[in-house]
């Protein structure tokens, strides 16, 4: 074997340094892994503002501070709860009509041509006004004229009578009512006749006129059921000195069917919440810039009022108009202390102070991220130590190169 096929033991010498560093990786590889399964239990959740563990605060109660400016602003309006008779009812959606005996329909009793109206649709008119004016088809020079007066006092509806128009005997030329009372029409269903009575107190409202309330009375039910809708016709007489409730408007009977008397009671618009979590603003005492959230406990309604078993009493000052924008107003914290203004003390609206749960949440959520990220760093240089400290020891034990190549003896030369 010559020296160019003499290998030298130290170069096939071969360090096992895949078989060092694949545990190394595999180590590495799980602890990263470990991290990662971490990171949803460290972060704070979607929807809350903390990280399991931390703890989270319970909403903040108390009074409500605001500014003058703020109540302007909202158009805050108040009313005690008093002492009333509340009214059990029976609510009920009709319409508007004309009592049948308070209307009268003008007529001709000869044929002939109409010659002169002498009012227009809608117009008042008195008993005896004339209204229109015919004349007869018999010969004559001039022809004879009759002429037509009101029956009733009364508006004038449903007219028919045109000038030059022909006219046949008995033919309706127009209607007159008389609208100082009409008929409030609605119909009750089956489950609610027996609670129904002639005589009852109802009160009326239309979407005319929202803010004005008729008072009237149940005046005739109907002598029997509608034979599909099961339900029975009612008619409430309603004084209309005014005119100003008119044939087919729409409206809605509140018919008193009992009475309660002497219980506390708010107006309904006080009232805020779901069943179970209802809840008015009571003005404080001693300063009317300051309100409190109450817990209340409702008994009977009307269309009005409310009754009020627990949570408020008499001469209370509830919240009626606004208090659905107060409920968004957040609480006064205790060591706040209201900024002077123009040498006032109002308190201020604690909804004008700056926010800053996004910044605490944002550094809350940055924590954990810090942490691991540290946490991290420490185990990648841990294992990159271990990895050169196992490779020094593996090169320390690997066995020696020789320094001089030992020749084979010569072979003997013959002679």
């Amino acid at each position: 074997m010559g020296d160019g096929d003499r290998r030298n033991p130290a170069r096939e010498m071969k360090f096992p340094t895949e078989k060092i560093m694949k545990p190394h990786h595999l180590k590495l590889s799980a602890t990263l892994a470990a991290l990662l399964a971490f990171v949803p239990a460290a972060l704070p959740h979607e929807g809350h503002d903390k990280a399991p563990g931390e703890g989270g605060e319970t909403p903040t109660s108390g009074p409500i501070a605001i500014t003058a400016e703020a109540r302007k602003n909202l158009a805050l309006v108040v009313e005690e709860a008093q002492l009333r008779t509340l009214d059990k009812t029976v609510l009920v959606f009709g319409q508007i009509e004309i009592i049948p005996n308070h209307s009268a329909a003008v007529s001709s009793r000869i044929a002939g041509r109409v010659v002169d109206v002498k009012v227009s649709d809608g117009e008042s008119v008195r008993k005896g006004q004339v209204v229109v004016e015919v004349e007869s088809l018999q010969l004559g020079d001039p022809p004879p004229r009759v002429q037509y007066a009101a029956p009733i006092a009364g508006v004038v509806i449903d007219r028919h009578a045109v000038q030059g128009d022909s006219v046949e005997p008995n033919k309706h030329l127009m209607e007159i009512v008389d609208l100082s009372e009409v008929y409030a029409e609605g119909r009750i269903f089956e489950g609610q006749i027996a609670a129904v009575k002639t005589g009852q107190k109802v009160r009326v409202s239309v979407e005319s006129y929202p803010t004005n309330e008729f008072t009237g009375t149940v005046d005739l039910l109907s002598g029997t059921l509608d034979a599909e809708t099961r339900t029975l016709k009612v008619w409430v007489r309603i004084k209309n000195p005014g005119l100003t409730l008119r044939p087919n408007m729409r409206a809605r009977l509140n018919i008193v069917t009992a009475e309660a008397d002497s219980v506390v009671t708010v107006p309904l618009s006080a009232v805020l919440g779901e069943a179970g979590n209802l809840f008015v603003f009571v003005q404080s005492d001693t300063d009317e810039l300051v309100y409190e959230k109450k817990p209340v406990v409702i008994g009977m309604k009307d269309d009005r009022y409310a009754e009020v078993i627990e949570g408020v009493f008499p001469s209370d000052k509830v919240v009626t108009l606004g208090n659905y924008q107060l409920q968004y107003v957040t609480p006064s914290k205790p060591e706040a202390k209201p900024a002077e203004a123009g040498g006032t003390n109002a308190p201020v609206a604690t909804h004008d102070e700056p926010n800053t749960a996004g910044h605490e949440h944002a550094s809350a959520a940055a924590s954990p991220l810090l942490w691991m990220g540290l946490a991290l760093g420490v185990l990648l240089v841990a294992n990159l130590i271990a990895l050169l400290l196992k490779k020094r020891a593996s090169t320390a034990t690997a066995p020696a190169a020789p320094t001089t190549a030992t020749k084979p003896p010569a072979e003997p030369v013959s002679k």
